[in-house]
């Protein structure tokens, strides 16, 4: 019995992985920080504005890598191509950590905002940046694709500026996403299971806003967090190859 064809999508297909890499996170970056420009003319609630952001490059995310038939690919396709979905568990405990403080529920409104928000930044982030972008990378081996990807992730993070956030505070967000994007790469390609990182990714943000952090302790937290999700990841690569195959489903791993 012969395998399902493989699809390769058009940004793997490409000579220059790294440019291509950065014109891919460079065009939802640009779409955000236009979106989030508008809001700041037409007035309102800039949090409703990033939630627009944000809902638009999610939609956009989900529709090329559909049009690719790329669900495999980028580690989207469910849990018949799952692998070690063990290595999620410190993750999801990493994520969950700040329900130590306790929770603080801001008004109704305003938690909706941030619930839908959060899952939209989980879904696009992990599907963008650990699955179209990483496999864009994918030539260049496991440990050189998360770190450049880490690195353009990061960077990504700057466009916070248009939504009113401070110079600084970017930038130290910038460098936390940069550990959270190698660490989240590596699991990505360790186990494959886009979904589950969506779950721990979407959590842990919500549980920044909805728990008792604030000030210095706030910063604490998320220096901690971003610092265990690399260290976690880099633990991940203990005896890995650097070789990236194309993963395929348990099912066709039978035949």
């Amino acid at each position: 019995m012969t395998g399902k064809r493989t699809t390769v999508p058009w940004w793997a297909a490409g000579r220059y992985p790294v440019r291509l890499a950065v014109l891919l996170a460079a065009a939802p970056a640009a779409i955000s920080v236009i979106i989030g420009l508008l809001g700041e003319r037409v007035g309102g609630d800039p949090l409703t504005w990033r939630l627009i952001a944000v809902l638009v490059v999610m939609i956009g995310a989900l529709v090329i890598v559909g049009q690719g038939r790329a669900w495999q690919r980028t580690g989207a396709a469910g849990p018949s191509s799952w692998r070690r979905e063990g290595l999620v568990v410190i993750p999801m405990l990493i994520a969950l950590a700040p329900l130590v403080t306790g929770i603080d529920l801001p008004a109704a409104s305003t938690l909706g905002i941030l619930v839908a928000g959060y899952v939209a930044t989980g879904v696009f982030e992990e599907i963008w940046h650990r699955g179209v972008i990483q496999d864009t990378l994918r030539s260049l081996g496991l440990r050189r694709a998360a770190v450049l990807g880490g690195a353009i992730f990061g960077l990504s993070h700057l466009t916070n500026i248009a939504f009113g956030q401070s110079v600084a505070v970017s930038l130290a967000q910038a460098v936390g996403a940069f550990c959270f994007g190698v660490g989240f790469s590596i699991l990505r390609w360790r186990t494959n299971a886009i979904w589950l990182l969506v779950a721990v990714h979407a959590v842990g943000d919500l549980l920044f806003k909805i728990t008792g952090l604030h000030g210095g302790l706030l910063w604490g937290f998320l220096i901690a967090h971003d610092t265990a999700m690399l260290l976690w990841g880099l633990w991940c690569l203990r005896g890995v190859r650097d070789s990236l195959p194309v993963a395929v489903s348990r099912s066709e791993r039978r035949r």
